[in-house]
Formats: C-alpha cells, sequence, structure tokens
C-alpha cells in the first residue's frame, strides 16, 4: 500500500484510559484493530478479498477538545499521549517492514451521507473491475460528517498472514514508546492526588523522560473586575 499521508510533521493526539496508556509502555506496541470491533458498522461498509486482514488505529490531530475527554476519559482517569505523523509513521512503517506488512497513513476525509454512499460505490466498481491493496485500504479514510469532532488520521496495516477464518480483534504493533510519545497529558477533570500518582508512574516506575501533567483546559482564567461607575 502506499503512503498517503502527505508526510507533513503534524501533531497527533490520543485518549485512553490509564491501564492502556501503561500496557502501550510494557508491551512495546501499539494495539491496532479490526475495523469490525469499532462502533461505526460503515467501516465494515465493503466486504473484500482482505477486509478480514486490514487493522487500524486511529489518533486525533486536535490537541484541545472538551468532547474527547468526555468520550474516552469517561471516569477522569484518561490520559493523552502526543506524538507526531512523522514519528507515527515511521515506527509503522518500520514495524511492517519487519513483520512482512503492507502499511498506509493519512487524515480521515468526513463526507455527508450522499457523498460517502457516492464514494463507497465508487471504491466497490473500482475493486470488481481490479483488485488493488491500495484502494481497498481507501474505504477507511472516510468517513459521515457526525465523526468531523474526531478529526482523525489513521494509520493501517496488512497483514497477509491472518487467517480468514480466524480473525483477530486485533494485533499488536512493536514500537518504541519512549521514541514514539512525546509527551503524556492527565484529565483536566482528575484530582491532584490521581494527577500525582499517575505521574510518579510514569516517570518513575516506567521512566518516560517526557513532560507529565494535567491538561489546563478547565482551569479557572483571571477574572476581570468592573469598577462601577
Amino acid at each position: 500500500m502506499t503512503n498517503a499521508s502527505g508526510m507533513s510533521a503534524g501533531r497527533l493526539y490520543r485518549i485512553l484510559d490509564f491501564s492502556r496508556a501503561v500496557q502501550i509502555f510494557e508491551s512495546e506496541s501499539l494495539h491496532f484493530a479490526h475495523p469490525s470491533a469499532w462502533d461505526d458498522p460503515y467501516e465494515t461498509r465493503i466486504s473484500h478479498q482482505v477486509s478480514h486482514a486490514l487493522f487500524a488505529q486511529c489518533w486525533g490531530q486536535l490537541g484541545v477538545s472538551d468532547a474527547m475527554w468526555r468520550i474516552y476519559s469517561p471516569t477522569h482517569m484518561g490520559v493523552r499521549l502526543s506524538t507526531s505523523t512523522k514519528k507515527l509513521s515511521h515506527a509503522v512503517r518500520t514495524a511492517s517492514k519487519a513483520g512482512g506488512y503492507h502499511c498506509t497513513t493519512g487524515k480521515v476525509e468526513y463526507l455527508s451521507q450522499h457523498n460517502l454512499n457516492l464514494k463507497v460505490r465508487e471504491i466497490a466498481s473500482a475493486l470488481e473491475n481490479e483488485f488493488d491493496l491500495s484502494t481497498a485500504a481507501k474505504i477507511l479514510y472516510y468517513k459521515r460528517e457526525a465523526f468531523t469532532h474526531e478529526s482523525e488520521w489513521r494509520a493501517t496495516i496488512y497483514c497477509p498472514d491472518v487467517e480468514r477464518l480466524q480473525v483477530p480483534k486485533g494485533i499488536a504493533v512493536p514500537v518504541n514508546p519512549h521514541k514514539l510519545i512525546d509527551n503524556i497529558l492527565l484529565d483536566p477533570r482528575a484530582p491532584k492526588e490521581l494527577v500525582d500518582a499517575f505521574t510518579y508512574y510514569f516517570k518513575e516506575k516506567l521512566k518516560f523522560k517526557g513532560r507529565v501533567g494535567r491538561s489546563v483546559l478547565y482551569k479557572s482564567p483571571a477574572k476581570i473586575e468592573l469598577v462601577d461607575l
């Protein structure tokens, strides 16, 4: 598959539960999910000869998002990992080459329901005429406008050794998390005690050298007092 990212060094963010963030460091791997494990049924609308062997991971391009904190950190125990398109693309390409996989990366485009239906039919028609791996992966880079708040950037991997009758929910892609992750932010609603505990774990237990702190999304601004005339 070809690279669709344009390779601009944009920032990427991923909010996930503290335990899952720790797992990335301890396992030194990223979890790439099969699209059938996602909530949106449109992710698996086209079934083709390698749809069982495509796995992806999603990152967001918005660094500050109230919606994303509320969706992915409902118990206030989420953390936001930060990296760049360049770092993630390099890590995924390196792992893909070592594992005999094929990969592609790029932004998700959000379309109206009508335009998405047209795009799906266009891709399906192209695959019927001549199957192409890059074309088959394209469907994972289009979503409905209802999901625009995610502002997604995706990495997709094709694993030719996956059996059609035993499709796993996901695969582990080896990475060096200390090189991949730049900084870690904790939920802006988390109490100080939790922030201190999580910071200690990342710094002292996992030896993370980057910045760890709480998001200031809900930090109170300086008040402006108007003098009565």
